[in-house]
């Protein structure tokens, strides 16, 4: 029986990537780690086979023991956390047997924002369209040049032994499937704003754009590489080559505010349909590194799941998301409409 180590199941995206493999393989043994006894209650209560290991991303030997012991291990809790990376690689380097581990990464989108964080060109648009295929070699110097802040990345397009996966999710949106926590980021944080301050915003001229995905494609990869891994499949799946763009749709931040502002308008949530600008820095007031994930561009060619793992995005579009995740976020803050 395959035997699948996942962190981050409490979170948004480890938790959706756990319905998605269980939904698929149900009878594979899988371990997760936790670190809060209720929240390890309510991931036993939903998947009662499911084995919970107590622990948190600094219990080094636990993570290295699960590691060793896993056919794949899905690294879905951070993607900066180098002391957990670097259990799984000692634990992965000591598996038994003749067959090498491997090991699906989350990433993020950000790494492809490094040059608008850099010259301070918040909120302008930049045509630049990134590939994990055509241009995974500018992708590999990028992680590379910023070695000191992209350490997990790096890590990973370098190591020898295990089979490599990065995932790099751009903006993703949609209601999670897990059992903790279903709420994304970018947009349900925008929505709140709007509905906070009664005016929905964007930074600078909201002409930067990031590609995006529903939360169910973004599992759909990680479900697809498992089924690689367990296959034993190689090619220009891992390592150097596994990078993996999941974006599939593209809009700016002037359109995504605009349509929120449009939502919370006809619900009466703010006070015009009006979009007004402010800065990054004030953008970060409002949300912690709202000037980034609001004010940069991340723009994805998504050629190697669609070519190699035959991903074909099937959640519904951003566009279409954005009415439901802005009556979301003023159900959580408690508003009647």
């Amino acid at each position: 029986m395959a035997r699948i180590f996942l962190t981050g199941a409490s979170g948004y995206i480890g938790g959706d990537i756990l319905h998605a493999l269980k939904s698929t393989y149900p009878k594979y043994g899988y371990s997760v780690l936790l670190r809060d006894a209720s929240k390890a209650a309510t991931v036993t209560n939903a998947y009662p086979d499911v084995r919970v290991v107590q622990g948190d991303l600094d219990s080094a030997a636990l993570i290295e023991e699960e590691a060793r012991n896993a056919d794949v291990v899905i690294h879905a809790a951070s993607s900066n956390h180098i002391k957990s990376v670097e259990a799984i690689a000692r634990g992965m380097a000591n598996r038994s047997g003749p067959k090498p581990g491997h090991w699906i990464q989350i990433s993020g989108a950000s790494v492809l924002s490094i040059s608008d964080i850099v010259n301070g060109t918040f909120g302008k648009a930049n045509d630049k369209v990134f590939s994990d295929v055509d241009g995974a070699d500018e992708v590999r110097d990028i992680i590379q040049k910023n070695s000191a802040k992209r350490v997990v990345d790096n890590l990973l397009i370098n190591i020898t032994g295990p089979k490599t996966a990065l995932v790099f999710p751009p903006i993703i949106y949609g209601q999670g499937r897990g059992p903790v926590k279903q709420r994304s980021v970018q947009v349900p944080e925008l929505s709140r704003v709007a509905i906070q301050t009664r005016k929905a915003i964007q930074v600078e001229e909201g002409e930067a754009a990031w590609s995006n995905v529903h939360i169910s494609d973004v599992s759909d990869i990680f479900v697809k590489l498992v089924e690689k891994a367990l296959q034993g499949e190689d090619g220009s799946l891992w390592n150097r080559d596994g990078l993996y763009f999941p974006g599939n749709g593209m809009i700016n931040f002037k359109q995504i505010s605009q349509l929120i502002a449009n939502a919370a308008h006809s619900h009466g949530l703010v006070d015009s349909s009006l979009v007004t600008e402010i800065s990054h820095d004030e953008a970060d007031k409002l949300s912690p590194h709202a000037g980034i994930l609001w004010g940069t561009n991340a723009r994805q060619n998504s050629q190697r799941a669609r070519e190699l793992l035959g991903w074909t995005p099937k959640g519904r579009s951003l566009e279409e998301e954005i009415p439901h995740t802005v009556l979301a976020e003023a159900t959580r803050l408690g508003l009647k409409l």
